[in-house]
């Protein structure tokens, strides 16, 4: 395969999965800038490995895979940072236009900022949960057997449902 087919192969695939992508990186940051930067990693980290992916599972959960190694380890990284910076100190301008969300109602703000409080097992299967992956397919990307997956998710629920309310 030449090197311009597969950057085409692999545009094209990011393109067709950057729904995926952008639902994880805003379970794991909440500013837009923080956002962008590992929208930045992910695809780094997607373009590194793309070569080496054999088929051996669905595009989506490598790229679900990936995207959550990524994020967790983005998330270890920058809570070693020692340096801060407010929103403000960040003009809408400066972001991708696919970074701003459809939908900013307050209600989505709360359901990602109770996403985020919870611990990493649980932010990921919840993040593949609310992005309509079935049980078997949660399973297959986080190594948890099935039954497992739907325990989890009900307590999840809960817990963000416990979450939101104080939250209101």
């Amino acid at each position: 395969m030449t090197d311009t087919k597969l950057k085409e192969d692999f545009l094209d695939i990011f393109e067709q999965n950057i729904g995926i992508i952008i639902k994880i990186s805003r379970g794991y940051t909440s500013i837009a800038q923080d956002r962008e930067d590992l929208i930045n990693d992910i695809a780094l980290e997607l373009w590194k490995s793309f070569k080496s992916f054999n088929g051996n599972s669905k595009i989506s959960t490598w790229i679900y895979r990936v995207a959550l190694n990524t994020s967790m380890n983005y998330k270890r990284k920058k809570k070693n940072d020692s340096l801060y910076f407010s929103l403000g100190d960040f003009k809408k301008d400066d972001t991708f236009p696919w970074l701003i969300e459809q939908d900013n109602s307050s209600d989505i703000e709360i359901l990602y900022q109770c996403i985020n409080e919870l611990n990493e097992i649980n932010k990921v299967i919840i993040l593949l949960y609310l992005d309509g992956n079935s049980h078997d397919e949660i399973s297959d990307i986080t190594g948890i057997s099935k039954t497992n997956v739907g325990t989890r998710i009900s307590r999840i629920k809960e817990q963000i449902k416990n979450l939101a309310i104080t939250k209101n």
